[in-house]
């Protein structure tokens, strides 16, 4: 079986242009903790998800943070701030978009190739949804779950 046969074709998207608030909504609305990012054309651009919310709070980057803290010297003031305190003005919901946080380096997948394969990438790429793309557009997303129902249909344990 292909990814083309359980891949989920009706694909919620957001923009480069969309607003923090507007991306939150949209997480909240959809349940969903990632979404493609797609232009006009329906070309992939990027991915967004929750995390890259939390990365707008932070005052380093990740790495950095890390690299610091093994410093036996170097106090870092603040560096376990909570979350609860971060500085959060009512104009981040609208001043920060999906191209100032999403990722552009993401995995996708072909839709022709095999479901084994497809879960084979998922796990190299420690991730439980991929987009599937042909001509560089999105056509569709699969995510573990819709491999399981697929596998689970053709054997007969669901309808």
């Amino acid at each position: 079986m292909k990814v083309r046969d359980c891949m989920t074709k009706e694909v919620i998207t957001v923009k480069r242009s969309t607003t923090l608030s507007q991306l939150i909504e949209a997480f909240q609305e959809y349940n969903f903790h990632t979404l493609p990012v797609i232009e006009a054309d329906k070309r992939l651009v990027g991915i967004v998800n929750f995390e890259d919310i939390l990365k707008v709070f932070q005052p380093y980057s990740t790495e950095l943070s890390t690299m610091l803290e093994t410093v036996p010297f170097l106090e870092m003031e603040g560096k376990e701030e909570d979350f609860q305190d971060a500085d959060i003005s009512e104009e981040m919901g609208i001043l920060v978009v999906v191209d100032d946080i999403m990722d552009t380096h993401f995995a996708t997948l072909d839709p022709e190739i095999d479901i084994n394969k497809a879960r084979s990438q998922m796990k190299l790429h420690n991730a439980a949804r991929l987009p599937v793309v042909e001509g560089g557009k999105l056509v569709g997303v699969i995510s573990l779950f819709d491999i399981i129902l697929t596998v689970f249909r053709e054997r007969g344990v669901i309808k």
